[in-house]
């Protein structure tokens, strides 16, 4: 029961607004808030004011006034109900003022509503129009009022006792509703630029948030590698959508986790492709080494799965180096992409390479550790758009 009316109560409606969303619970406890605040300050007025009636029956009807605006909030009607509900607390303010005196403190509620109209995402005009209005208000009521008693006499101790009640809760009603947006925002940011840094490295990232430039770099010696699942198309045949992508998900998820740990730039997956790059944003002496080595690994966590025949899956690598460029691209649903001869030039290897093999050009093995002991094999081979080209198969490599 309880855990259904505290979703009830903090858990926003479909039709509330998206733009609101961050402050809804927020503004929720500032309403809760609010509510026992009031149950505490009549309590206090009815055992110490001789002539409470007149007071508390003033402070229910506009309680009634802010309840009806705190339950339009929570059907998901964000604006009609914060605005009700400030303009019942700036009438309610008034009325105190009016009936206990200037020294009660309840004008300090007219800044503390003005503030929040402000904070909400209500239209401008609309909040710049009441915040002016209570303001305005803020001022008749003190030039009429700061010098004058109440008419409802009330102990010293009990106007003492409301006014620090008045200055508390008004540092609650607006705190906690301030504090909270301001978590709940940074939260908001701190997740959308995780999001971006999964699509492109932190630093293009960076630059895509700080420019509206286009962003491209020069990227003068890098190293490119493609991994293609071999015979997928005969098993996404066979299997149900559901296996298929339960397959994808396991294997590059894995992969996903050496990118991180390798400490290069997983680009893109292309069905059953997966392109890695070493050697950007920022250069690296080793980005050769280090995806024969990653690639290494590939092959194992590929070899863990097994395809619809029960046999494990196995995947081809090709790995090309040299120069490309790259950038961002697009206005929505962009990405972070590399072009050029090398990115061709590394597909070209993976498709004419061997199930289970890395297969690398010439110049990405001259790149590589002398001091590791590689079983490889050379081999001079066409390809489409490049012709007769010197490449090398690695079965294993060993570091040394």
């Amino acid at each position: 029961m309880l855990a259904n009316y505290l979703e009830y109560v903090f858990k926003p409606r479909t039709r509330y607004p998206k733009s609101w969303a961050p402050a809804f619970t927020a503004i929720q406890l500032g309403f809760i808030a609010g509510g026992i605040g009031l149950v505490g300050r009549d309590a206090l007025l009815f055992f110490t004011v001789q002539n409470w009636h007149l007071v508390i029956f003033a402070e229910l009807c506009f309680a009634s006034i802010i309840a009806l605006g705190f339950l339009l909030h929570t059907l998901g009607y964000a604006q009609v109900g914060v605005v009700i509900s400030c303009l019942a607390g700036v009438g309610s303010a008034t009325a105190f003022i009016t009936l206990l005196g200037w020294d009660s403190m309840f004008h300090l509620w007219y800044i503390n509503l003005a503030i929040l109209l402000i904070a909400v995402p209500i239209r401008i005009s609309l909040k710049t129009a009441l915040a002016g209005l209570i303001i305005l208000l803020y001022g008749g009521m003190f030039f009429n009022f700061s010098s004058q008693d109440g008419y409802v006499n009330v102990p010293y101790l009990t106007a003492s006792l409301l006014g620090l009640s008045n200055i508390f809760g008004t540092l609650l009603v607006l705190g906690i509703p301030m504090g909270m947006y301001s978590k709940f925002l940074v939260q908001e940011r701190e997740t959308s630029e995780r999001l971006l840094h999964n699509i492109m490295p932190k630093q293009i990232a960076e630059i895509l948030k700080n420019s509206s430039e286009p962003v491209a770099l020069e990227n003068p010696d890098i190293s490119v590698m493609m991994a293609d699942i071999v015979n997928f198309t005969s098993f996404s045949d066979n299997v149900s959508a559901e296996k298929v992508v339960k397959l994808l998900n396991g294997i590059f998820s894995r992969f996903d986790e050496v990118v991180l740990e390798y400490s290069v730039e997983k680009i893109k997956t292309i069905g059953d492709a997966y392109m890695v790059v070493a050697g950007l944003p920022e250069a690296r002496a080793d980005h050769a080494q280090i995806l024969v080595d990653m690639s290494a690994k590939f092959i194992e966590i590929a070899s863990e799965y097994n395809d619809h025949e029960g046999n494990p899956i196995q995947i081809r690598i090709g790995i090309h180096s040299g120069p490309a460029v790259s950038g961002v691209i697009g206005k929505s649903k962009f990405a972070f992409d590399v072009w050029g001869d090398t990115i061709n030039t590394a597909a070209r290897l993976e498709s004419n390479g061997e199930p289970g093999k890395i297969h690398l050009s010439q110049r990405t093995f001259d790149l590589l550790d002398k001091n590791s002991s590689f079983n490889v094999r050379s081999q001079s081979i066409s390809m489409k758009g490049k012709g007769v080209m010197q490449t090398i198969l690695i079965g294993q490599a060993v570091k040394q």
